[in-house]
């Protein structure tokens, strides 16, 4: 009687562990379905992005370009006008050389004396 206990025992067990697996088995793969669908969007969506990352790093570079364009005409714009002031305040130093001349001649004209120097 024992034996016939036990067996019964071991087959409901079995029963219920085989019908336990082919319900885990069917869970595991839809989950595994799941999963494969959610791994092809983040393909999808991972060359979608490099694809404008790539997009993104042209613009930028253009947008260097152009920067660097502007840049050498900016740099030589000031140096053109480095090159308008200086020759300004050439000519007015010039100028002023001749004005202190012309005035020096007037006061040695007019009898003024030299002033002491002090060395």
């Amino acid at each position: 009687m024992d034996l016939l206990g036990t067996s019964i025992n071991a087959a409901v067990v079995a029963a219920v562990g085989a019908l336990l697996a082919w319900l885990a088995r069917g869970r595991f793969d839809a989950v595994e379905r799941r999963i494969d669908r959610l791994e092809t969007r983040l393909v999808g969506t991972e060359t979608r992005l490099d694809g404008r990352i790539d997009g993104m790093e042209l613009h930028l570079d253009g947008l260097a370009t152009r920067l660097d364009g502007l840049g050498t005409r900016l740099d030589g714009r000031i140096d053109r006008l480095e090159v308008k002031v200086d020759g300004r305040f050439d000519a007015l130093q010039s100028s002023m050389d001749a004005m202190r001349s012309d005035l020096t001649q007037v006061a040695l004209a007019v009898g003024v004396r030299p002033r002491a120097q002090n060395d």
